[in-house]
């Protein structure tokens, strides 16, 4: 089940012997059933209503067989072993049954006449779940039911590009008084399937191509190289290490060097450029970063030992569950600047001081968002540079309070990782020997621009502080000078001092909250002459030093979230969430005082969002959300779904249903299917309005979530209300984190 098909017919099976397809791991949405081997071993009919197949194969042909007794909607899922790409349309054929439980009890004979609810559907998937949910590609149109007159199910599946798994889907298995079940055998898969390397140890190998078709499914950026270019597709299944991207040997270079390039990657692929020696050894390596996407970066080599070197991309990791298919990196415009030991360096005028970003070897810090909320929300906001400490909880750009996105504001200058040589700069001033060899947070502003340079490092909130004191140790050179604010005061260095290695220490005083904001800035009262022609002023932070004493404790990711996500509707209003309007047909969340927030439907109007605001919690947290609401009217429902994507597939709904017409009844089932990875939460059976007390897990990988409303049963059942009382965080204990 990990290999892929050389010929269609390998997934052929009549269930007799083992075959290509598995039961798909269950992940709650798609699939929370099994399918089980079933073997008729004697010469009775099937009863009439299983159907519509031959009610009396042949003894001993296999099954798979997949149903339950049960009152919520249960749903099986077989998955093929994973095929590559499909050239043409192929053909999906089975042989199916469907039927309801029919218990028999002693003494008691019990006959029904019943409408064969159970469904099957065909699925087209990614090869691998995404994030421990099964990923749909496409669903084609299955069109086999309880009348089809000869029981063979024949699907027709489109080309398909990229590397994808097969898969049949048993659903609406449920009913608590008789149940329901699907048989199926026979699965036959007739297509033309793509040429692949089957005989090698690595498909992953490197290419040269310059059709970017799927380009912004598959890296979803909408930069992309122009002409061609080298990539390396990494196919689901591939097995790592994977091969190498290598240049050829430069024997020696006797001054500095650079190479650029322009790169892509898909999300979750961690990447790294290196220079081997001759032994093939790794001399230094950088990390490819997606905030750099697409370039040009430009790597520094050293020319300490002269020694022959060469450069080597290569793939370190691909987070599956970001992806679930194929991922991609693309190199283009590699430019390699330097000169060779034997040749001869022109004649010319001494060349300019080379830029700082070069000199210093600068990269960029992480922001909270590339890092576990618990690196990211630490218990103190000491900070050091010196020892390569990234601190992450000191942002680099302003940011909201939910410190998960940036505020929007780009600022035009941004602080960076920055390594002082040891040995002497060509500058036209000394560095302090302290800050030689060490690693610090580096702002590089520009004398050149006519609008005004800056950069902000950024605290966590603080509650609040009684006399604490911080200290930041930090170097200034000419034109350039720090100042420290909080709490919106100021303080700043002293007029026409020139700031060489200074220690700015401050205390704080703040009841309410507040961020201290380090911010590098240009100096304007010196002279442009008095820097000799040097246009980067820069600062230096190598420590930033807190004296806890007096601080208020700092929160963590947890409680943060939980100030962010409770509410009281029906005393606080709407709080920090947001009634959304994606299309023709929604309907505002308005508050109701005494009962909550409330979304009323009547003719036309379909649906009501209400948005969360952005949070982030530890990877290792467990957090159960406590939602209390309500539905009025029978078929309508509601949902929550994570993150943005939900929205598109929402806004798809949505059309899907108005181009239906007024009178036209939408089955419940094709809804759900549209809503794609939400989670029903209440509804479509209301017998009566009542609050609904309702536990939700929070996955720590989303960041913002969407309730979702839905009523599109107007025209059978009328007007619909949902209310929405309350919200509340609590752990695994049952206590508040707030």
């Amino acid at each position: 089940m990990d290999k892929y098909i050389n010929i269609a017919s390998q997934l052929n099976c009549d269930f007799s012997t083992n075959c290509l397809w598995a039961n798909a791991p269950s992940d709650g949405l798609l699939d929370n059933s099994d399918f089980y081997l079933f073997q008729k071993n004697n010469d009775k009919t099937f009863p009439l209503q299983v159907g519509p197949g031959n009610s009396n194969p042949e003894i001993g042909t296999y099954f798979a067989f997949a149903g339950n007794l049960t009152k919520d909607p249960n749903h099986a899922t077989l998955i093929s072993a994973p095929i590559a790409c499909q050239s043409t349309t192929g053909i999906l054929s089975f042989e199916l049954k469907k039927y309801f439980f029919l218990e028999i009890f002693l003494n008691l004979f019990l006959r029904y006449w019943l409408y064969n609810n159970a469904r099957i559907e065909v699925i087209v998937l990614k090869v691998n779940p995404t994030r421990g949910h099964l990923t749909v590609i496409e669903r084609p149109i299955t069109d086999c039911h309880y009348l089809k007159p000869n029981g063979l199910c024949q699907v027709e599946i489109k080309r398909q590009p990229q590397p994808f798994r097969l898969a049949l889907r048993g659903f609406k298995l449920n009913d608590q008084t008789i149940g329901s079940f699907v048989l199926l055998t026979k699965i036959k898969y007739e297509a033309n399937l793509c040429g692949f390397y089957v005989n090698v140890s690595h498909t992953a190998h490197w290419s040269i191509g310059e059709k970017t078709y799927l380009w912004e499914q598959i890296v979803r950026t909408p930069s992309k190289p122009s002409g061609q270019f080298y990539f390396q597709f990494i196919d689901p299944i591939a097995e790592f290490p994977l091969p190498q991207l290598r240049s050829v040997l430069v024997p020696c270079t006797q001054s500095p060097s650079t190479l650029s390039f322009k790169f892509w990657l898909s999300p979750g692929v961690q990447a790294q450029i290196c220079t081997l020696g001759t032994d093939n050894v790794a001399l230094s390596c950088v990390y490819l970063n997606e905030a750099d996407v697409p370039g040009p970066l430009t790597v520094d080599i050293d020319t300490a030992d002269h020694q022959p070197f060469r450069f080597a991309f290569n793939v370190l990791r691909v987070d599956r569950e970001a992806n679930g298919g194929g991922a991609v990196i693309a190199l283009d415009e590699i430019k390699y600047n330097g000169w060779l030991c034997h040749e001869q360096t022109p004649t010319t005028s001494p060349s300019p001081i080379p830029p700082l970003a070069s000199l210093l070897q600068l990269r960029p810090l992480p922001t909270a968002n590339s890092v576990d909320a618990s690196l990211a929300f630490p218990n103190s906001l000491e900070c050091d540079f010196e020892q390569g400490d990234l601190c992450p909880h000191w942002m680099h750009n302003s940011y909201s309070d939910s410190v998960t996105v940036d505020s929007g504001m780009r600022l035009q200058q941004r602080f960076r990782l920055g390594l002082v040589p040891r040995g002497i700069l060509p500058l036209p001033f000394p560095i302090d020997g302290r800050f030689r060899g060490k690693y610090s947070a580096v702002a590089v502003l520009d004398l050149r621009a006519q609008e005004e340079q800056f950069a902000i490092l950024t605290s966590r909130p603080i509650d609040c502080v009684d006399g604490g004191r911080v200290s930041i140790s930090y170097f200034a050179s000419p034109g350039a000078q720090l100042s420290v604010c909080a709490n919106e005061q100021c303080v700043y260095p002293k007029e026409n001092v020139l700031e060489v290695n200074q220690l700015r220490k401050f205390a704080l005083n703040s009841a309410r909250p507040f961020r201290i904001r380090i911010v590098a800035e240009r100096n304007r009262s010196f002279p442009i002459n008095l820097i000799n022609g040097f246009y980067e002023p820069f600062v230096l932070i190598k420590r930033i030093a807190i004296q806890n004493k007096g601080f208020c404790r700092l929160k963590s990711s947890e409680e943060i979230t939980c100030n962010l996500l409770k509410c009281l509707f029906n005393e606080e209003g709407i709080c920090r969430y947001k009634s959304l309007f994606l299309a023709a047909g929604d309907v505002p969340f308005v508050h109701k005082k005494g009962e909550g927030i409330s979304a009323h439907f009547t003719s036309g109007m379909r649906r009501a969002v209400l948005r969360s605001p952005n949070f982030r919690i530890s990877l290792n947290s467990q957090i159960e959300m406590h939602l209390i609401a309500s539905l009025s009217t029978f078929g309508s429902r509601l949902y929550i779904c994570p993150n943005d994507q939900q929205q598109q597939t929402q806004r798809k709904l949505l059309a899907e249903i108005e181009t239906m017409g007024e009178g036209m009844f939408v089955e419940e089932d094709d809804t759900l299917k549209e809503l794609g990875n939400c989670e029903p939460l209440l509804g479509p059976k209301v017998v009566r309005s009542k609050m609904e007390h309702l536990i939700i897990q929070l996955d720590p990988e989303i960041r913002h979530f969407s309730l979702v409303a839905i009523h599109d049963k107007f025209e059978q059942f009328g007007d619909a209300q949902i209310v929405i009382h309350s919200i509340k965080l609590n752990d695994l204990n049952g206590q508040s984190i707030c």
